[in-house]
């Protein structure tokens, strides 16, 4: 068990990570909208409810995170991003998304 919520403490700390990350890039965004809508994006990510169970639940939202991150860093905000989160949990996301931030980040 001890080994399961290590995992959690990972994933949460790098997710910690990531949300810290994305502020200086927010903040520098053109548009009142795109700042307002990666605020809920980020919200969604860090409320319980909004990333699902366990460690996948967990893997899920720090991927959602560092997509976002990797778009804020290069100004350009596509994906899943472009619209507000809906309400209830992530989605699994795409695996070419993942396979984008995988090379990229």
């Amino acid at each position: 068990m001890g080994s399961e919520e290590e995992k959690w403490e990972k994933l949460d700390a790098e997710f910690d990570h990531f949300v810290v990350d994305m502020k200086p890039f927010v903040l520098k965004l053109p548009h009142r909208s795109e700042r307002q809508r990666c605020a809920l994006w980020i919200r969604k990510l860090c409320e319980p409810s909004g990333t699902g169970v366990g460690i996948m639940g967990r893997k899920n939202r720090n991927l959602y995170a560092k997509l976002l991150l990797h778009m804020l860093k290069r100004g350009v905000i596509e994906g899943p991003f472009i619209h507000r989160p809906e309400p209830g949990t992530l989605k699994t996301l795409p695996s070419y998304m993942v396979s984008v931030i995988d090379q990229k980040v």
